[in-house]
């Protein structure tokens, strides 16, 4: 396998000196210096190696055997950047270099270190010169080793120390560590052709458990990667377990070797094609080429770190009972009693986030405390919930997940410190489900038992009850929008409608967040105008109603009427009627690819139902209605019909239901043509005889 050239070609392990000279003059005499790809260690100091001029080795009795020159160095990375232009001719950028070394200290700290070196090839990839790293004190602290821009004339442009800043986290945003702060700098004077290059240090001098040490590192990316590699370097008598995945045979090349007191562990991968991303698809770690690593054994080690965490902060306090008392007074069933304490906490506890150190971050802070402060982020309103929950005499749990708009999907083998994002699983006497209590962009108004959509489909990891387990993704019932429309058309071709709809689920929350954003009235009307608008340019608004959109216990809907003059077309003694709004709701734009070669992804399932009345004047004579149509497959079924009632009134009924959140690439052709069968389905009209205008 080939490996990344160190900055200076040098044989270590034949000189037993070198003379180390500076750009700034000075000239440093060291024995037995280590070379590392960034930086250089003498036994007096560490020497980024943007300061270094020149390395001159010698033998002893100072007999000089070679020396190499940092300028060397950039002339390699020009010849690689020339090398790999032609085999990605229309990248906006290609990753020269891309490496990464996780260590693991016997004292249990830890540092990961990362050079990168990047061609520029477009304006929208002039932004990597902008570096930001988060780092929190008393945890970690990042160093920065060197950084330049590399001219394609072999001109070099060093990071001027001064332009390095630390910014600290607004503290008005929702989100708040208290210790958290940014290390951050762009580098100047960056065109199409220049290489960017960087090296810095992670040193995590106090992690949250020193026990547990997991890694992990991907291999491809939307630009090409010339040398992608990973070395983790841990002490010799470590257990250590990893995995590779979405790598193709002979893709990534690995080695394994023994260092004095350590084991090396060697991932490498060369000239890799970028992928190309596609709408909809799931987060990027579910497909791309990676590997995880962990030290881990079983899920015991964490279950009893989590749990323990968790049962000291889920205490009854009293002002947590009389709280839950007051809230449960009427309630007679289990469900009447989560119910209300659901929809409390979302829409009385805010989310602001203040971490302080491994409980907090973990597993949040003590449920009293989230409820006298009145805020809290997803952690401690699990932990509240479940307090709560206990309270009223119901078992819950605080569960850990990774949501599926961004956290790639958990592998059970591979145990380690899991998620972004932490829910509550509910046990009631005869069955158990999740609750989220934050929700995501929309958390607040997510009506009991309906929870956020990014929740679904994804594993949970409950630490109390030692269980990893997929979140269900809920049925298109539970999350169905329900439309129903009294149709009446004049003898002119103007169309009355009166509208109503109810809805369920993950799309209910977001219109109740939608409807509670427009504070004004005059604000919901325009809103309401444009939505008939989008049925047509002529359409008019007449009247419009929220149904319990303050209310987040009761279902909530729509009402209003409208009308559309012109809408029915003729053809002679022909009147050619389309149904508004059907087709616009059954159009799917999501199947536009040909083929996909990632997963079509949803954010949940999806259930859509029409009931429709058209009423026609009296000398109009019903010609065509389309046939009924039943159509299914695995994901996806859709079933329509029309019927003539009387004489002058039509019934129309549908119901779409997919059940899949994902589509797979294998499946995605067939499922495509179903939609597509279902959007040319209404397209047909009803065709309608008048005898006389």
């Amino acid at each position: 396998m080939k490996r990344l050239m160190p900055v200076f070609t040098v044989f270590a392990t034949v000189a037993l000196g070198a003379r180390i000279e500076l750009h700034d003059g000075r000239s440093i005499d060291t024995e037995k210096p280590r070379f590392y790809d960034s930086y250089l260690v003498t036994d007096q100091e560490t020497i980024p190696r943007s300061q270094i001029r020149n390395i001159v080795f010698t033998l002893e009795g100072g007999q000089a055997t070679g020396a190499a020159s940092a300028d060397d160095d950039v002339q390699k990375l020009l010849d690689l950047a020339r090398n790999s232009c032609p085999r990605f001719p229309d990248s906006k950028g290609i990753l020269l270099i891309d490496d990464g070394r996780n260590t693991l200290h016997e004292d249990r700290t830890r540092n990961y270190s990362y050079r990168m070196a990047y061609l520029v090839l477009s304006e929208a990839r002039k932004d990597i010169g902008t570096f930001r790293h988060y780092y929190q004190e008393g945890d970690n602290e990042v160093k920065i080793h060197f950084a330049r821009v590399i001219k394609p004339s072999g001109r070099v442009i060093e990071l001027d120390p001064a332009s390095v800043k630390i910014e600290v986290p607004p503290r008005e945003d929702i989100v708040f560590f208290g210790k958290g702060k940014w290390i951050t700098f762009t580098l100047p004077e960056i065109e199409i052709g220049d290489i960017i290059e960087y090296s810095y240090e992670n040193i995590r001098f106090n992690p949250w458990n020193k026990d547990f040490f997991t890694a992990g590192y991907f291999f491809q990316g939307e630009d090409p990667y010339i040398y992608s590699r990973l070395v983790v370097e841990v002490p010799k008598d470590e257990y250590i377990k990893w995995k590779l995945y979405d790598t193709p045979e002979g893709m990534v090349n690995f080695t394994e070797q023994e260092e004095g007191s350590s084991k090396i562990y060697t991932w490498m991968a060369e000239n890799v094609p970028p992928y190309i991303p596609e709408p909809n698809s799931p987060p990027a770690g579910d497909y791309l080429p990676r590997v995880d690593i962990t030290n881990l054994q079983s899920w015991d080690a964490l279950f009893d770190w989590y749990a323990g965490f968790e049962e000291e902060r889920i205490k009854v306090t009293p002002q947590i009972q009389a709280l839950v008392d007051s809230l449960i007074t009427d309630a007679q069933t289990e469900d009447e009693k989560v119910a209300p304490i659901y929809h409390w906490l979302q829409q009385n506890i805010r989310y602001i986030s203040i971490k302080g150190g491994a409980a907090s971050g973990v597993s949040g802070h003590p449920a009293g405390f989230t409820l006298e402060r009145g805020f809290g982020d997803c952690a401690d309103k699990s932990i509240l919930f479940s307090t709560m929950l206990e309270a009223a005499g119901i078992d819950s749990d605080p569960v850990s997940l990774g949501t599926n708009d961004e956290y790639e999907m958990l592998d059970p083998e591979m145990p380690g410190p899991y998620g972004n994002h932490a829910i509550n699983k509910v046990f009631l006497s005869d069955t158990s489900f999740y609750l989220d209590a934050t929700g995501g962009d929309f958390g607040g108004f997510s009506r009991y038992p309906a929870f956020d959509a990014m929740d679904q489909g994804v594993y949970s990891l409950d630490s109390r009850k030692r269980e990893i387990e997929i979140i269900p993704v809920r049925s298109p019932e539970n999350e169905l929008r329900q439309y129903n429309l009294d149709l009446e058309i004049d003898e002119e071709g103007t169309l009355i409608a009166r509208y109503q709809s109810f809805y369920e689920g993950d799309y209910e929350t977001y219109l109740r967040y939608y409807w509670n954003y427009f504070s004004r009235e005059e604000d919901r009307r325009l809103a309401f105008e444009q939505m008939v608008k989008r049925t047509s340019p002529d359409a008019e608004l007449t009247s419009y109603e929220l149904v319990n959109t303050d209310d987040i216990a009761k279902q909530m809907g729509i009402r209003m009427t409208y009308r559309i003059p012109g809408w029915v077309k003729f053809a002679g003694p022909v009147a050619i009627i389309r149904l508004p709004e059907v087709g616009e709701r059954l159009t799917f734009d999501e199947v536009s690819l040909e083929k996909r070669n990632y997963p079509l992804a949803y954010p949940a399932s999806e259930g859509i139902q029409h009931n429709i009345t058209l009423k026609l004047p009296e000398n109009w004579k019903i010609d065509y209605l389309p046939e009924e149509v039943e159509l299914a497959r695995p994901e996806v079924s859709y079933r329509v019909t029309y019927a003539e009632e009387e004489a002058n009134l039509i019934r129309f009924e549908d119901f779409y239901a997919r059940a899949e959140r994902l589509i797979q690439p294998e499946s995605y052709p067939a499922y495509k043509k179903l939609l597509n069968s279902i959007t040319s389905y209404h397209e047909k009209p009803i065709l309608v005889l008048v005898e006389e205008r």
